[in-house]
């Protein structure tokens, strides 16, 4: 395996060296064309040969390079939109929430003061502490999954 990967190496190197050689063509005895790297003795001609277009730099690559870049500018763009939106949409989150937290907490203070309950019909009655307890520990939850560090 090393023995085939060392002769595709000493391939690949002598690839430029023969392209940039100069190619002679000339006609035979018997008028079938021969090409060579030497002059001949008969009558020959020398050949402009150009060399196969260096590895990853012809147009076609190039093309998909310019594409490839294109589409990474373009998803970073969507992925700034996206952030941007995330900001504004959690800005508005808190502006909505920061007032009902702030009564929240206002509420759970009010529940470790004195207070009486008012019922729905209007009448009054004390309160009980298992009762504030209740609705302090209900609050505080309310408090603990909505209201972060605001």
């Amino acid at each position: 395996m090393r023995v085939i990967a060392g002769i595709a190496v000493m391939i690949a190197m002598l690839v430029p060296l023969i392209a940039g050689a100069e190619i002679y063509r000339w006609k035979d005895e018997n008028g079938n064309w021969q090409f060579g790297d030497r002059a001949p003795d008969a009558q020959h001609e020398a050949m402009d040969v150009k060399g196969p277009a260096k590895l990853g730099q012809d147009e076609n690559v190039q093309q998909i390079h310019q594409r490839l870049q294109r589409l990474r500018e373009s998803e970073q763009t969507r992925q700034k939109q996206e952030q941007q939106q995330a900001r504004q949409e959690e800005q508005a989150r808190r502006r909505h929430m920061v007032p009902m937290c702030k009564k929240a907490r206002e509420r759970i203070k009010a529940l470790n003061r004195p207070f009486v309950y008012v019922d729905d019909d209007g009448s009054r009655r004390d309160s009980l502490r298992e009762e504030a307890e209740a609705d302090i520990a209900q609050t505080q939850q309310w408090i603990d999954e909505n209201c972060d560090d605001y």
